[in-house]
This record gives C-alpha cells, structure tokens and sequence, in this order.
C-alpha cells in the first residue's frame, strides 16, 4: 500500500442477486462508506454483482487494477448460489482446499447448537493458500484477507450483524495496522440550511466548489440542503487547517439560511431555543 499524503483509494463489492432485484437494501455497503473515511481511506466506488462467478472474478480483476482496498459483503454461505470464495480463488489463480481448523470450528458450533452440521457447509471450512480467514463471532461463515496484484481484498458475510462485529473487532483493527505507515486521514463537516434550492445554494457558493482539497458537495435532505465540507490530510491539525477557512466562507454566504452542523436535527435546534427563550 502506498504511503504519501493522498487517501487510499478504495471501492466496496456488494455480492447478491437478491439485493440486484431489490428484495433487500444494501445497508452494508452504507455502513462501510461511512466506516472507510474513518481510518483515512477514500471510497472511490460501490459495485453491486449477482451470483454469478464469472462477472464477479470479471469485476474483482478490474477492481484490482484501479484500487488498493476492495471490501467485499456476501456471497460467502454454505449455499451453491455463495461464490465469493469461488470468485476469489480464481483471481488468485489457486484451488481452494479444506482447513482442518476452520473444520474443527464449524463443527464446534453446530455442536453447540445441538444439530448436525450439512455437508454443503463444509465450503465454508475451505481456503486458499494466500488467503487468511477472518474469524466470525456470530456466524458460520468465515471472511478471507487476500492479498493479490497489489491489492488487499477483504471478504465478509452479507448478515449486517456479522458484518459490523466483523468489521469493528478484526478488519478495522487489522487495516489500521496495515496503515501504521500511510498517516492520511479524511475528516468531513457538513453545514445544514433551509429556504433556498438545491440550485441556488449550488450557485451561491461559485468558485468554493471547484476546490480540491477540500472538496464541496452539496445535498438535497429532507430537513434542507447539506453542504459537506470534506478534506485530507496527514494530521487531524492539518485537516481542521483545511476545512475551518472554507467553512467560515460558507457560513458566510448562506447567513441566516444556516440552521445547524453536522450531527444536528431540527428538533433538537427548535427545543434548544425554546428553552433559551423561555429562560429570558
């Protein structure tokens, strides 16, 4: 992984028919947009792939000539349609094979449960030699840490509540200690307002929005628009540096339009001055 003062550049797979037909939503890849920027990584894209082997080794390879992360969520049950590992191997060009700890472990578990375990889930015992399994806390599926073409693909269960476990106790924790040697970090300030168009809140702010660092987007919410301010840099000092003067020339142009920061709801700004006013 490289090591300057640009952010990482990273992409996520969601992997599922299901989620292509709309029968579920695809919080996972949310939570990981938001989860990335944390640990001073950029998100330059989500794919969403079906079940299919092919057009995912197909979208992995092109994943790996663009990215330094890909984060992957499902694809990695027990079932014949769960191809993560499938797709995964090919790219690597190696035979997936059964690991007598991972066997041992799924075995456990279905122990505990006091069932026998099917033989369809003996797939998810299985691993390529390059790969190192992720353990899984709340699951029977394992996710795999490959490191192929110089990149780092990271492979997790589609079950949002074995993703996040996942993600917060083994993957988090572990690209941290990848990035002990890249000191970039993304940090973001989002300015909320009212009373004007997405349009005109877009014109008003001009030449700010060509800027590169930080950068502005601005977004139609259902409580107004939303004006992120996002910057990067190599210290936490650096980065409020970048994105302080911007704001202030923000807060400036939209005035009294301005209602809250960040985190902020209506609600909250309206009982606050309600209880200010009834202290008066």
């Amino acid at each position: 992984m490289k090591n300057n003062s640009t952010p990482l550049k990273a992409e996520i797979i969601s992997v599922g028919t299901e989620i292509l037909l709309g029968y579920i939503t695809d919080t996972n890849a949310t939570y990981l947009s938001q989860k990335l920027p944390e640990l001073g990584i950029g998100n330059y894209r989500v794919t969403t792939i079906g079940d299919n082997v092919d057009r995912l080794t197909s979208v992995l390879e092109a994943a790996c000539e663009r990215s330094e992360l890909v984060v992957m969520t499902g694809g990695l049950g027990p079932t014949e349609d769960d191809i993560t590992r499938e797709a995964l191997a090919n790219l690597a060009q190696e035979t997936p094979a059964l690991d007598s700890h991972l066997n041992s472990q799924l075995l456990k578990i279905f122990s505990q449960r006091g069932i026998p375990m099917p033989d369809r889930n003996l797939k998810q015992a299985e691993i390529i030699p390059s790969a190192k399994p992720i353990n899984n806390s709340r699951g029977t599926a394992p996710g795999w840490w490959v490191e192929t073409k110089g990149t780092i693909l990271i492979a997790m269960p589609g079950v949002p509540r074995e993703m996040y476990e996942m993600w917060e106790n083994e993957v988090a924790p572990k690209i941290n200690s990848v990035m002990l040697s890249n000191d970039s970090l993304i940090r973001s300030r989002t300015i909320k307002t009212f009373g004007m168009s997405e349009a005109l809140v877009d014109e008003k702010l001009g030449e700010l929005l060509h800027s590169s660092n930080p950068t502005i987007g601005v977004y139609a919410k259902s409580d107004g628009i939303h004006i992120r301010i996002t910057a990067y840099s190599q210290s936490v000092k650096e980065v409020n540096h970048l994105i302080t003067p911007v704001e202030q020339k923000v807060v400036n142009i939209m005035g009294i339009h301005t209602w809250g920061y960040d985190d902020d709801t209506l609600e909250e700004i309206i009982l606050n001055s309600c209880s200010d006013q009834s202290k008066t």
